[in-house]
C-alpha cells in the first residue's frame, strides 16, 4: 500500500511533467494520454484514502471535501 503523501507527489511529479511535455509526434501524444490515465488511476486511490479515512463518520460534509489539491505553482 502506498502512503497518501507519497501518492500526491506522485500526483505532482505527473503534473509537472504533463505541464512540460510539447506535443510534437504520435508518441508523445500517447505518451501525454497514458500520463493522464495514470494521474486519473492515481486520483481514484487518493480519493479512496480519503473516503476509508473517513469511514467511521460517514457525514456529507466529509465528501464535499477535495482531497487532492495541486500545488499553487501548478494553478493557472
Amino acid at each position: 500500500m502506498v502512503s497518501q503523501q507519497s501518492l500526491e507527489i506522485l500526483l505532482d511529479l505527473i503534473e509537472i511533467k504533463v505541464s512540460s511535455l510539447q506535443i510534437q509526434d504520435r508518441d508523445d501524444a500517447k505518451e501525454l494520454n497514458k500520463l493522464r490515465k495514470c494521474r486519473q488511476e492515481l486520483l481514484l486511490e487518493v480519493n479512496k484514502a480519503s473516503v476509508e479515512r473517513t469511514n467511521c463518520s460517514l457525514t456529507p460534509s466529509a465528501f464535499s471535501k477535495k482531497s487532492y489539491k495541486r500545488p499553487s505553482y501548478l494553478r493557472s
